[in-house]
């Protein structure tokens, strides 16, 4: 059909903008992946640490949240199928992310920006008051549709899913956007700036983006059918933390591309 693997190395997408990506206070992001073998690099006191996987949805959560905050952290990214035994010493299961600073590690996609606006009170994300900050909370549950519905894209790839199956999986993910175009009431879901949500969201948005067109998906996104979010999509991927903390379209594409042909993913497209 029209949604074969080749698309994905198409060149003609629009790349992220690179310049205010040197404003940054994030370093490292665009780093090889430590594998099995590669030495832990030394962490200095005072200093943070993110460790990632560059095109991991949950692990590019905290270096968004890191980036809009406008905190130096240093990013090292982890290769998830052949890891470093020393990793296993931050994080207990090997999972991306995991933040670390003066010897004290914190694990979860959902609680790093958390501990990052309590560590770094001055430029707090999440509302101090205890409503408001109750109301970010609970909108995070109202998006988290889409965190697992998006993978039913990488499935019809995988799976080579054909007619009804693969029906199925795009009404699943249009059904979670019509949901969460609902929720969004003002330019952004933390109000008339980026809040919480907006941040731990995007990455899910910006892959539904990426595998829209390959996909010939019948409601590409950014779409006519959810105009806020659409809008909303533009309005986060312009801001500067996203150019500092998003890899380009065709290293992601080239990622994904390795992971769903079911061969080594390749951690270091792109490089």
């Amino acid at each position: 059909g029209s949604w074969t693997i080749q698309d994905w190395t198409r060149q003609d997408r629009k790349q992220t903008p690179t310049n205010s990506a040197e404003m940054s206070k994030v370093v490292g992001n665009d780093t090889k992946a430590l594998k099995k073998g590669d030495p832990e690099p030394p962490l200095a006191p005072g200093k943070a640490r993110i460790y990632s996987m560059r095109f991991c949805p949950w692990a590019e959560r905290a270096v968004l949240y890191a980036a809009a905050k406008g905190i130096e952290v240093e990013v090292v990214n982890i290769n998830l199928v052949n890891k470093p035994e020393w990793y296993y010493n931050k994080h207990p299961q090997g999972k991306v992310p995991a933040f670390e600073k003066d010897g004290k590690i914190v694990i979860e996609s959902g609680i790093i920006p958390e501990y990052l606006d309590g560590l770094y009170p001055e430029s707090a994300i999440l509302p101090t008051d205890p409503y408001l900050r109750a109301q970010q909370r609970i909108l995070l549950d109202q998006v988290a549709p889409i965190t697992t519905a998006f993978y039913g894209l990488f499935a019809i790839y995988r799976e080579k899913l054909e007619g009804e199956a693969r029906d199925a999986k795009i009404k699943t993910v249009e059904d979670a956007v019509d949901g969460i175009e609902k929720l969004l009431k003002e330019d952004y879901f933390g109000g008339s700036s980026a809040g919480f949500v907006d941040w731990l969201i995007f990455p899910f948005f910006e892959r539904l983006a990426l595998l829209s067109s390959p996909l010939s998906l019948p409601s590409l996104f950014p779409s006519s059918r959810w105009p806020a979010l659409s809008s909303w999509f533009g309005r986060i991927s312009a801001h500067p933390a996203a150019a500092a903390a998003v890899q380009p379209a065709d290293a992601h594409l080239g990622f994904i591309k390795s992971f769903v042909v079911g061969g080594a993913p390749d951690y270091d497209s792109g490089l």
